[in-house]
């Protein structure tokens, strides 16, 4: 710790010299370009030479020409980060920002006002590069350049901008990224034994995919694996897809979902040409559900939808809540399956709808679909169908919305009309449809719906959705219509379950600080049953100084008439007394009681911990009882590692005369022009970040826990938000003392689907401490600049001719500079020695500089 104390003092020394001009860096929005002509005086008398030319910081913001990453401010508002280059102006004093016509479009700025219209393509480029004078085209604008903070600040008339809305970033700098291709698997291994059998199921689901030019080419799959029964392939989606930026729109080719925020989602193989609302900015933005349950043990979770199954992990005993789901549309309801370690399940389905459809006046939004009806549960070959769906913001009342869809045998047309109101937002649509049958009948009928949505401030109160639909008797749907004319005849989802009515809803109330107080349940009533299956579950969650607990209640009721009651009581006590300079083996002990219908009562103690930097490491004990196994009382662990380049879990119990033992594994592979980088688990869907920073392995990625750069200098960052700036930034705490990172951070702007590479400049090579001195031997003068080979600035010269320099050979010649005359420079080769510190010889006058 005390090896470098000269070195800490002359940087501290360094920096103090570097304030002469942060001390003139003063800006008021009112008064931009006064700042810029306000000059200061320094007087030399102070510094031991009064050779240096301090008049290079009577102007604010002296910079050397050159290539810097600056934030960029318009009328107060961050923008984005951007490389500008600095030129020198006539008088050679100084630096100022070449403004060009890319920068000030990034900007905002209406560059049809600077008329400077482009002939040709070859003008287009030449321009592109121009340095343009603000000023000079747009009256009252001001330029100012902070250089302490590195940051460019516009101050443009509102009437010189573009009119865009809060947040909109200008789909020109929307970026394809690199050439790449990505791999992502999430698997999961659960093996139970003991009782009247063993079994082992696994699953692995893979994303694979690659991106060239503006296409994004995806493949979704899952493997299912059940020993002694089958292993199952499941090809989910394949699918090629390329924005069409003038519609805000995405052009797809394939297999894939249709979006179900009019009609039920359906998979289909041909062509989508769709709205994507990401394409706009938060502020003109108009579900997959988040899953809950209860498990008794080490249980696996399995989420299926449309005979696929999505999603699979192992959950710890007591509550769960999975908010993490990979949407394949917003239509179609998922079934869950609880998997115990003594082998018993439980299932429940969860309602998957949209909110009401209401936009803002004056926008659109369309789907137009045309392919090959496909289903897992379709037999013989697949019909040919088209669906055209059409919305409106006709004011900011009234949305109205419509669409079509038909193939053989069916036909149907929908239209709606979405509100918004004082009393909340409602939407009302109608659905007629005609269905013919291979039995030479025909049906029509018709479907109403009604949703409605309210959020009451005063109360606290959230109602996040509550929906009412009634179908006649006549009335199939899309996927009715085609299990009727085409299913298969031996599987038993041939039967008619056509829906009569369906209920649902989902409140929430806060209740003051104490807690909350929630609903969801759904009841559904079909033409064929008199049963209805309803489900429901009420709970309260509050938490006080002591700790938390939730208390809630489950019912749930087939058409069959099979009803089962569940009450889960749990609470949660944080151990290590709130201290923050405590770290305990475990932070939290969680005691839950659950209790059904049937008499079955469980009790569960878990006791969870982190570890490690980040807290990658997480670890739990468990121990339970559970009248459903014999009076058993069963004991178990579990434990996961999350780092920047995945992601495993275990877990393990026994309990009476069975154990479970369950394996777990997700992360990311991306191949690209300089290799095969490891990753988190990536969203191939959304947008993916490449880092690379040459020899600053170690360096961390602060908005991405756990990721850090591996041993060639690159790193993924999983997740990015399409078509907005990102931005990405590096720790250099870890990286060699041999490496530095010119910049920190980066903003990116991704398309949906793109791989986006950010560099990071750095400089290589050791610090080295120099002492300078003139071939008189005086010693250097202070706050000289030391140059290398290519007069690129290295280092400053500080108190008693002391230089820090960095990125330079071992050994080698330098330049020292302390005016911009002819003679007020020298040459001096050094050689670098043990430790940081190094031999430097004296500074003569250049040949050039020779009187």
């Amino acid at each position: 710790m005390n090896s470098h104390p000269q070195k800490k003092r002359i940087v501290v020394l360094i920096a103090a010299t570097g304030c002469l001009a942060a001390m003139t860096n003063a800006l008021s929005a009112e008064s931009v370009a006064a700042v810029d002509e306000q000059r200061v005086q320094f007087d030399p008398i102070f510094l031991a030479d009064h050779s240096v030319d301090v008049g290079r910081f009577e102007r604010p913001n002296a910079v050397l020409p050159g290539t810097y990453a600056v934030d960029l401010v318009v009328n107060n508002q961050p923008i984005a980060r951007r490389e500008v280059r600095f030129v020198a102006d006539a008088s050679n004093q100084r630096a100022h920002p070449c403004l060009t016509l890319s920068l000030l479009q990034a900007a905002g700025v209406d560059t049809h006002q600077l008329g400077l219209p482009a002939t040709d393509a070859q003008d287009a480029q030449t321009q592109a590069e121009e340095c343009i004078d603000l000023t000079r085209h747009i009256a009252d604008a001001a330029v100012h350049y902070d250089a302490g903070e590195q940051q460019l600040t516009l101050s443009i008339p509102q009437a010189a901008l573009r009119h865009t809305a809060r947040g909109e970033v200008d789909p020109s700098l929307w970026s394809d990224g690199i050439r790449a291709s990505l791999l992502r698997y999430d698997a999961n291994v659960y093996r139970t034994t003991g009782g009247n059998s063993n079994d082992t199921t696994g699953y692995v689901g893979l994303v694979m995919g690659s991106n060239v030019g503006g296409w994004r080419l995806r493949h979704r799959a899952s493997v299912n694996y059940r020993e002694q029964i089958s292993t199952h392939f499941d090809a989910i989606e394949t699918y090629a897809q390329h924005d069409l930026t003038t519609w805000k729109s995405t052009l797809t080719l394939g297999d894939s979902y249709t979006n179900g925020s009019v009609f039920d989602s359906f998979q289909v193989r041909g062509v989508q040409l769709a709205s994507d609302d990401r394409m706009y900015p938060n502020s003109l933005r108009g579900y997959a559900p988040v899953v809950r349950g209860v498990a008794r043990t080490n249980a696996k979770v399995e989420v299926r939808q449309n005979g696929y199954a999505i999603y699979q992990t192992t959950v710890a005993p007591g509550a769960f809540t999975i908010n993490d789901l990979n949407p394949t549309g917003y239509g179609g309801d998922l079934e869950v399956v609880i998997t115990e370690a003594d082998g018993s399940k439980q299932t429940y389905s969860m309602p998957y709808a949209s909110v009401p459809q209401l936009l803002r006046a004056g926008r659109d939004r369309y789907s137009l679909v045309l392919g090959q009806y496909r289903s897992y549960h379709l037999s013989g070959n697949p019909p040919t169908v088209g669906q055209l769906v059409y919305q409106r913001g006709i004011s900011n009342l009234l949305t109205g919305y419509t669409g079509a869809i038909g193939t053989d045998g069916y036909g149907a047309a929908l239209v709606g009309a979405a509100l918004n109101t004082n009393w909340g937002a409602f939407a009302l649509d109608v659905t007629g449809a005609r269905t013919s049958l291979p039995q030479g009948t025909s049906h029509t009928g018709e479907s109403w719906r009604l949703s409605y949505a309210k959020i009451l401030p005063q109360t606290d109160t959230s109602l996040t959705l509550a929906a009412y639909r009634y179908s006649t008797s006549g009335y199939y749907s899309l996927s009715d219509a085609m299990q009727a004319r085409t299913g298969d005849e031996t599987s038993i989802w041939n039967d008619d379950y056509r829906m009569r009515d369906r209920a649902q809803i989902n409140i929430n109330q806060r209740i003051a600080d104490y807690g909350s107080l929630y609903l969801m349940g759904s009841t559904t009533r079909y033409w064929t049953r008199s049963d209805r299956d309803t489900q429901y579950q009420l709970g309260y969650s509050g938490g006080t100084r002591w700790g938390s607990y939730t208390v809630s209640l489950q019912r749930t009721r087939d058409s069959y008439g099979e009803q089962n009651n569940q009450l889960y009581v749990s609470v949660s006590i944080p151990l290590g007394g709130g201290r923050s300079d405590r770290h305990p083996l475990f932070s939290s002990l969680n005691t839950s009681l659950t209790q059904d219908t049937h008499g079955g009562t469980s009790l569960q103690t878990n006791a969870s911990g982190t570890t490690g930097v980040n807290n990658a490491w997480s670890y739990g004990m468990n121990v339970g009882y559970s009248s459903h196994n014999d009076n058993a009382v069963s004991l178990g662990g579990n434990g996961s590692y999350n780092g920047g380049k995945g992601s495993v879990n275990a877990s393990a119990s026994t309990s009476g005369n069975s154990s479970q033992f369950s394996l777990g594994a997700s992360g990311s592979m991306l191949i690209h022009s300089e290799g095969i980088t490891f990753g988190q688990a990536m969203d191939a869907d959304s947008a993916i970040g490449l880092i690379k920073a040459d020899g600053a392995a170690g360096a961390a990625v602060t908005n991405a826990a756990g990721v850090v750069l591996d041993q060639h200098g690159y790193a993924v960052v999983p997740y990015l938000t399409p078509y907005q700036a990102n931005r990405l930034e590096l720790d250099p705490q870890g990286v060699s003392d041999d490496v530095e990172l010119e910049s920190t951070s980066q903003d990116v702007v991704p398309r949906a689907g793109a791989v986006v590479k950010a560099t990071f400049a750095t400089q290589r090579g050791a610090p080295v401490i120099l002492q300078v001195r003139k071939a008189d031997g005086q010693v250097a003068p202070m706050g000289a600049d030391v140059l290398d080979a290519q007069q690129r600035q290295v280092g400053v010269v500080g108190q008693g001719g002391m230089a820090f320099v960095r990125g330079v050979p071992d050994q080698g010649t330098l330049t020292v500079r302390w005016a911009s005359a002819a003679d007020a420079q020298c040459l001096f080769p050094y050689q670098r020695t043990s430790g940081n510190t190094g031999n430097a010889m004296a500074c003569v006058n250049t040949p050039e500089s020779t009187p």
